[in-house]
């Protein structure tokens, strides 16, 4: 542990979280500093985290991080009841017009509700002697001396500190230091006009072939999709998703509205499901006009500096990468301080973590630019990269051994590359040319 580093970490949501852990080993002092008042019950959800009453899925990348960062996670977590589910043998998924594939793997899926996995997490941290979660202070200003950070500024004091996280999500008080450097952030901005739309159900009682059902919408003809997830205690979250604000927060909010909705889908599975279901829960909705990487990476941060989690890149949740990204930083960040304990001059790690955001954004611009009202900018080669997918994913529905890859790369366990390897390229075009 290195003796003279303090670190803050601004933000204490679930990135801020697995930051904090990540940095413990490593630090005398780690304050995270949340500006959110304490929930007053043990998994009541904080009014800054809207998107918690969508289901919240861990890839197998983001489940093997959370395991080495806190030995026992996934039988810690079944024990308190996350669902434990072969991401492929019952995983129900429709995706461009055909079902997915279903056997058994060793690939595996935590199915839960956000309260139960934050609860957890927090718990864990609190167990960290050297780690300080305190709620109900917003930070208002990252101060610096010359060219390095020094502390923070809040309205109730100023923190002191070597080393400062931003996880904040909107990534503003980073941009605003760099800009008082003299430097800009470029963004790349992608508007999706995205929308969900969630209610917790218990169903009727009865067999099922499944314990996540999903159905992609299919663009650019279909905007709207959704899923049917158990979670702990046997119930089921429902969730409606709708690009380029194709859902009404207003019709949508009542029972009835979510119903009708549930039945313009591309399949009548979900809304069946409902019909003989009852509603535990009012409708939530949680929207997401763009997806955004704040390109932190391009520029010369200023010494002990790092942008993290959302304030770095937010994705398109759809695809429900976001929270396995984010444990995967963490590790980056942990593995990074084992090596270098001293390093205060933070610029490589943030390369680090742009590796392991580029893939993940360009499989999600790939797909959210397939509808044409969706604006940005489009990536060189997106057509060609958009018929070369959408071919691996009709093919992935009938050969085993295109699905495994693909399974592979949607886990985050192996680059987009292999996608290319050449027996999948010469199905492809084999396709293509009969």
């Amino acid at each position: 542990m290195n003796k003279d580093i303090k670190a803050i970490i601004i933000g204490g949501g679930m990135a801020g979280k697995l930051v904090a852990a990540a940095l413990a080993p490593h630090f005398t002092n780690v304050q995270i500093l949340e500006k959110d008042e304490k929930p007053n019950q043990k998994k009541e959800i904080r009014p800054g985290v809207s998107q918690a009453h969508q289901i919240h899925v861990l890839l197998q990348a983001g489940d093997q991080a959370m395991e080495i960062l806190f030995p026992g996670f996934k039988e810690d977590m079944i024990s308190r009841g996350s669902i434990k589910i072969d991401s492929v043998q019952e995983m129900a998924w429709f995706h461009y017009g055909v079902w997915k594939q279903r056997y058994s793997t060793e690939l595996t899926t935590l199915l839960q509700t956000r309260p139960l996995l934050e609860s957890y997490v927090e718990e864990r941290i609190n167990l960290l002697e050297n780690v300080t979660y305190t709620y109900g202070v917003k930070v208002e200003n990252i101060l610096m001396q010359k060219n390095r950070v020094c502390g923070v500024l809040t309205k109730q004091e100023t923190f002191t500190a070597d080393i400062i996280i931003d996880t904040s999500g909107a990534g503003l008080l980073s941009k605003s230091c760099i800009q008082k450097m003299g430097k800009n952030i470029s963004e790349e901005k992608v508007e999706i006009g995205l929308c969900y739309a969630t209610r917790q159900f218990e169903l009727a009682e009865r067999e099922r072939d499944f314990k996540l059902k999903l159905i992609y919408p299919e663009p650019p003809k279909q905007k709207l999709g959704g899923t049917l997830s158990i979670v702990e205690n046997q119930k089921y979250i429902v969730t409606l998703i709708g690009y380029l604000n194709q859902i009404d927060t207003k019709e949508i909010k009542t029972e009835e509205g979510f119903l009708q909705y549930a039945e313009k889908l591309a399949l009548p599975d979900l809304a069946q499901e409902l019909k003989d279901g009852k509603s535990l829960t009012e409708t939530k909705t949680y929207q997401i006009p763009h997806i955004v990487w704040r390109r932190f990476d391009h520029v010369d941060l200023p010494e002990g500096l790092l942008v993290a989690g959302d304030s770095f890149c937010r994705v398109d949740p759809v695809f429900g990468q976001g929270m396995s990204v984010a444990a995967l930083e963490a590790l980056a960040i942990r593995e990074f301080f084992e090596a270098s304990p001293k390093q205060k001059n933070l610029n490589i790690l943030q390369k680090k973590l742009a590796k392991i955001v580029a893939p993940v954004w360009s499989m999600v611009l790939c797909e959210d630019f397939r509808y044409e009202k969706v604006k940005g900018k489009k990536p060189f080669g997106l057509k060609f990269q958009q018929w070369y997918v959408k071919k691996i994913f009709l093919l992935s529905a009938k050969n085993r051994k295109i699905y495994d890859d693909l399974i592979k790369v949607m886990n985050l366990l192996s680059p987009p590359t292999i996608l290319f390897k050449p027996y999948i390229f010469k199905e492809v075009f084999k396709r293509t040319t009969n």
